[in-house]
């Protein structure tokens, strides 16, 4: 399995282990880059590398409703 990210991602330090007892010494960042549209009313589509994940809002929330609310997926990130 490789440890060089793949593309939208990138470490900057070095990448600590996940077996480390301790935190790292030295700083560590992990950054991982998305491209987001706007499209008809509250509907967005985030790219990340080969996905897309569309997100809608409720009609009260002046949407159509036809894709999860972006909590959802943070909900289910979580959850994950």
């Amino acid at each position: 399995m490789s440890t060089e990210p793949g593309p939208g991602v990138t470490f900057k330090g070095e990448r600590p282990s996940i077996d480390a007892p301790d935190l790292p010494q030295k700083p560590y960042e992990f950054v991982m880059e998305t491209e987001v549209e706007s499209l008809d009313k509250m509907h967005k589509v985030g790219r990340h590398r080969k996905f897309e994940i569309h997100v809608d809002e409720p009609a009260h929330l002046k949407g159509d409703d036809n894709y999860p609310q972006p909590l959802i997926y943070v909900a289910t990130g979580l959850g994950a």
